[in-house]
């Protein structure tokens, strides 16, 4: 039985899981830690030793004596170099990864001699008249995130690490049936996903907060992924900043009431909690799946 660690960094919070990967997940621990400083910069941007210190320290509480074989982290898409790509389906292995690196190396601007720290996923296919595509999600990240990366997973007696992309670890614990529109709402980003029938179609982010710019970051996304709004059977929400003065104008728009996305469902568990709080946890989660 595999059992996978799960961190999520937004902002001043550490949120960490335990889950047992399968058909039916389940989970078995579940924390969060909150600090003085912005630990989610000190991961991935300016690499504060002091708060990472302190990060180091907080998930080595959280998960003390876990047996997990690796450590996932859920990245919000403004930490990362985040992109998606159409291969062809039955593109050899070899292939496939040198394209998907390639681009990563490019959009990253670093220079042929060195290391790509790129993850890929795929996320979905699609049939066209010129042959079916694969499309891929990769995450990148830069030699000194992965450096501290590295670190914390070492901390916690793991050998290897992970990154998800926080969209698609959302999308993998929105609810079936027809298309979700899901909207992360945080102080400094707003971040979306499109579901359609449980699988993740499309995903992305922009820096405003503006109510304004929620809603077209939201209806762009829709579009992007060939959804007309009143496609949209489910409306869910998550973030720090998942107010309804920040998501009025989404709400006007697609005609739904919002309600906070609860990740527990996935996993067959009910919490006594603020469903805000839960949903926050979306993110880490889903990562796992």
């Amino acid at each position: 039985m595999s059992v996978l660690a799960v961190a999520g960094l937004s902002g001043r919070t550490l949120r960490y899981a335990e889950i047992v990967p399968g058909p039916q997940p389940s989970l078995r621990r579940l924390g969060a830690a909150d600090f003085e400083t912005n630990v989610e910069r000190a991961v991935f941007a300016e690499g504060d030793p002091d708060a990472l210190a302190a990060v180091t320290d907080a998930l080595v509480d959280g998960l003390e004596g876990t047996d997990a074989t690796e450590l996932i982290f859920a990245a919000h898409p403004t930490a990362t170099t985040t992109f998606f790509t159409p291969l062809p389906v039955g593109l050899a292995a070899d292939e496939r990864s040198g394209q998907l690196r390639q681009e990563a190396a490019l959009l990253a601007d670093l220079a042929p001699t060195r290391v790509v720290r790129a993850r890929s996923r795929s996320i979905r296919t699609e049939e066209t008249s010129a042959g079916d595509l694969e499309w891929f999600q990769t995450v990148h990240v830069t030699e000194a995130v992965h450096g501290r990366l590295v670190r914390l997973a070492s901390a916690i007696g793991v050998d290897d690490y992970d990154v998800s992309d926080t969209t698609r670890a959302s999308a993998r614990v929105a609810p079936y049936g027809g298309v979700c529109l899901l909207v992360g709402a945080y102080t400094r980003h707003t971040e979306i996903a499109v579901v359609r029938d449980g699988e993740f179609v499309f995903g992305t982010h922009g820096p405003s907060t503006a109510p304004a710019d929620t809603a077209y970051f939201a209806l762009a996304a829709l579009q992007q992924s060939g959804v007309a709004g009143p496609e949209v059977r489910h409306l869910h929400v998550y973030g720090d900043d998942a107010t309804d003065s920040r998501l009025e104008l989404v709400v006007e728009f697609i005609g739904l009431e919002r309600t906070f996305l609860d990740p527990l469902t996935t996993f067959s568990r009910t919490l006594a909690a603020d469903p805000s709080e839960l949903a926050s946890f979306a993110p880490v989660l889903g990562a796992a799946l």
